[in-house]
């Protein structure tokens, strides 16, 4: 593969990894003339077309990703030979590979990693990502010990897939959360299960479970409970033992929320550990070679040595030959001004001229100081003017030589590519200093420009600009405690939708009401978003099978629900051209389902027909009986004039009757599939 060129762009440089899903190159992105990872899925996933959509779909979301966390998807490429992403190349070695050198990480290095592993996930799962194989295999710290996380997605759509296994499941049972190791359907919560088991194996170099096959590996994920982390390395302080356990809790429920939940506990372990290991470095003896800052209170000795000692003999002695001079040179002036001698006037005379003397040098030096003061001002101020003439000058040239450049489009476009296409003609991007919600706009981007875009400015004009914080996020109230139909309203007022309800049995709780709810309350999460809440069933014995109601008079379908235990909730008329006027439609349960006792089930009533006219019109009454061995999932599907519509969905016993009225108008036909598989088809009228 060394040296081809692939889809007329990606230039294969070497191979640099190989794993049992795919096989990792690195190429030359002849385009852009940049390094890309090609990350190419082993040949027996082309076969597979249903594998091939899920593998698009799954891709496309994970390209639209955008943190330091996360390895960037630039491009897919699937044609006849091959299927691969072009990816961000990252120099440096996985975690497994760290885990295995070390045997261990130290606990602060652990939470570290942990804490970025928790944060691409947050951005992931709200984007309704889900990653579903999170193991150290997957993790790579580049040089700057920075994590990115690959293959989002990716085996999301292998286990959508029929595939063989290979040494990549083998490898993920360790990591596997219950939910996955069952079958089940794999949510967030999966992706905290094996962040935790990740974390676990950081800080004590062991895995929770071992077997001797992936499948004994995967019972002991959904049967026993793992050995306490800090039972294994004495050094994982309470606080990192509860978090880990926690993230890795046999019941989804009683895991963390989310990634967002799990990053702030380990940020909060992570601060407690750092602040815990600080020490005290006063010290009490003096260091030499230690710089200290001394208060003058440090120095009193001086002062105190200058006031205590006393007058040394030698100073004695100095003190008495100064006061003899002064004595001599009273007495000197004295007599001069009693004896009027000659000698002594031209002694007098002397000394005059020398005061004199003296009196011209000390004036002539005062002279010479003023000039010398007058010519240093002077000079300053001749300097300041030829200063403020140059900068005046400088000035003018540049706000009047500037270059007049076209202002560039870069509404819609992030603040990185705004400001490179800014900086390519010459301005300058001033941000508005407050950021605004934006529906269409993304955060981070664009959403407006001034001046706009194709206006002729000086470079030296600033280019503002208003950012995006995207869609306004709404804070998710507390629903723990409130019952189901109260959540749902509430979800229906915020903008919100209900994501798959779990039902679990609670002997504490009544049934219908909500015990736990992912993400939990207080988080923000934008219009749209699904809550996935986890209500009571109550006691197992009290649980009961949904009934059908369709098709039934509303005083039928009030009677069979008190029958069975269950309440009357939310009833609403529709206009159906399937069923006569006062019969059921629909029901907010399928016709089946297990649900516990005393649930309000809404429904929807017919107020009759739109037909213009009652002609060509057809009643029609359906009988099915349900055959084989287990129980199945039986539809009704009409098509006549009016379109195609289901009429009918339930979940059926072997034995169980089934009779319908069905209205249609024109040229008929009637289906009915047993778990999807058509089973009859009748046609008539027309």
């Amino acid at each position: 593969m060394q040296g081809k060129i692939l889809n007329n762009r990606y230039k294969i440089i070497k191979e640099i990894g190989r794993g049992g899903m795919a096989i990792v190159y690195s190429a030359r992105d002849t385009l852009l003339e940049r390094r890309v990872a090609l990350k190419m899925l082993r040949p027996e996933y082309k076969s597979d077309d249903e594998f091939i959509d899920k593998f698009r779909q799954e891709a496309r979301a994970v390209a639209r990703l955008s943190h330091p966390n996360v390895v960037s998807i630039y491009d897919i490429v699937v044609d006849e030979e091959r299927i691969y992403l072009v990816m961000e190349i990252v120099e440096g070695k996985t975690l497994k590979d760290l885990i295995k050198e070390r045997k261990k990480l130290s606990i602060a290095e652990s939470l570290e990693i942990a804490g970025q592993i928790a944060a691409a996930l947050s951005i992931a799962h709200g984007n309704q990502i889900v990653h579903c194989d999170i193991k150290p295999h997957n993790i790579i710290l580049n040089d700057e010990h920075e994590v990115k996380v690959t293959d989002f997605g990716i085996a999301r759509a292998v286990s959508n897939s029929t595939v063989r296994v290979t040494e990549t499941v083998v490898g993920s049972a360790h990591y596997f959360s219950p939910e996955q190791a069952k079958g089940g359907e794999i949510k967030a919560y999966s992706d905290i299960y094996s962040l935790g088991v990740v974390l676990y194996e950081m800080t004590t170099g062991e895995l929770p479970f071992h077997g001797e096959s992936p499948i004994s590996v995967a019972l002991k994920h959904i049967q026993q409970q793992p050995v306490e982390p800090s039972k294994i390395n004495n050094d994982i302080p309470d606080e990192v033992n509860d978090l880990i356990m926690k993230a890795i809790a046999k019941e989804p429920a009683d895991r963390f929320q989310d990634a967002y939940e799990m990053r702030q506990q380990i940020t909060y372990c992570l601060k407690n550990l750092k602040s815990g290991n600080k020490k005290d470095d006063k010290k009490d003896d003096f260091n030499a070679d230690e710089t200290r800052v001394m208060k003058k209170s440090d120095f009193d000795f001086l002062t105190n040595s200058k006031k205590g000692s006393g007058n040394t003999a030698e100073e004695e002695q100095e003190n008495k030959e100064e006061k003899k001079k002064v004595e001599t040179r009273k007495s000197f002036f004295k007599q001069k001004n009693d004896d009027k001698t000659e000698s002594d006037q031209d002694i007098q005379s002397s000394d005059s001229e020398k005061e004199a003397a003296d009196i011209s040098r000390q004036e002539k030096s005062k002279t010479d100081k003023k000039y010398k003061k007058l010519l240093l001002i002077t000079t300053a101020v001749i300097l300041f003017f030829l200063i403020s003439a140059g900068g005046v000058v400088f000035f003018f040239n540049q706000y009047t030589s500037v270059p007049v450049v076209e202002v560039p489009e870069i509404e819609g476009k992030s603040l990185s590519e705004a400001r490179k296409l800014a900086s390519e003609v010459g301005l300058n991007l001033v941000e508005n200093e407050e950021r605004v919600f934006s529906e269409e706009i993304a955060a981070e981007h664009i959403v407006s420009q001034q001046p706009a875009a194709g206006e002729r400015i000086k470079q030296s004009r600033p280019l503002n600009i208003t950012v995006s914080k995207g869609p306004q996020l709404i804070e998710i109230p507390d629903f723990i405690g409130s019952s189901l139909r109260e959540a749902l309203i509430e979800l229906d007022n915020l903008s919100l939708k209900s994501g798959d309800i779990q039902y679990i049995f609670r002997l504490s709780e009544e049934p219908g009401t909500v015990i736990n709810q992912i993400p939990a309350a207080g988080a923000e999460v934008e219009k749209g978003s699904e809550i996935t809440l986890f209500v009571s069933r109550g006691e197992r014995d009290i649980s009961v099978r949904m009934p059908d109601l369709s098709g039934l008079s509303q005083a039928e379908a009030f009677e069979l629900l008190k029958e069975n235990g269950l309440n009357i909730g939310q009833v609403s008329v529709e206009s159906s051209d399937r069923f006569a006027d006062g019969q059921v439609i629909s029901q907010s349960v399928r016709a089946g389902e297990y649900l516990p006792r005393g649930i309000a089930v809404d429904f929807v009533v017919s107020r009759g027909s739109n037909f213009a006219s009652d002609e060509d019109y057809n009643l029609n009454r359906i009988s099915v009986n349900v055959t084989g061995n287990e129980s199945r999932e039986v539809r009704i599907v009409i098509e006549d004039d009016n379109g195609e519509d289901q009429v009918y969905q339930a979940i059926h016993e072997p034995g169980d009757n089934i009779i319908r009225d069905i209205i249609s108008q024109g040229e008929t036909k009637i289906k009915i599939y047993f778990d999807d598989q058509l089973i009859k088809s009748e046609s008539f009228g027309g």
